[in-house]
């Protein structure tokens, strides 16, 4: 098993959010976001334009999986981070600040707060 499957998935976190993460190859994925189950996808403020929060691509790195919210490339970027409790699997998310960013508290990704822990889950 590649390192990379361990993301591979449906997760929710905290606030009900949902990550779908779909492998490419055994660095790069696809990355859809979703408010809640069920939900349309946001659109994501972009440089001159917006796009849906899916396909977003994301690239295993040192710390993690590295998903770009923002412009590829320029950030911001969602980083998650594989982590255990009690032998459950969980990612860690933390958001990085962006090339372009003015330095608001929401990196200019609002829609992807308040973060907390994801824990895998079986969507039908």
């Amino acid at each position: 098993m590649d390192v990379i499957d361990n993301f591979i998935g449906s997760w929710t976190d905290y606030a009900e959010h949902i990550l779908i993460i779909k492998k490419i190859d055994d660095i790069e994925v696809r990355v859809n976001f979703y408010p809640i189950l069920g939900s349309e996808p946001v659109n994501r403020d972009l440089l001159g334009r917006t796009a849906l929060s899916i396909n977003m691509k994301g690239t295993l790195q040192e710390q993690g999986l590295q998903i770009e919210l923002g412009e590829e490339g320029l950030g911001p970027t969602l980083e998650i981070k594989l982590t255990k409790e009690n032998n459950h699997e969980f990612l860690e998310p933390s958001v990085v600040m962006g090339l372009y960013d003015d330095f608001e508290d929401d990196f200019g990704v609002p829609w992807i707060f308040p973060l907390s822990y994801y824990k895998k889950i079986k969507i039908d």
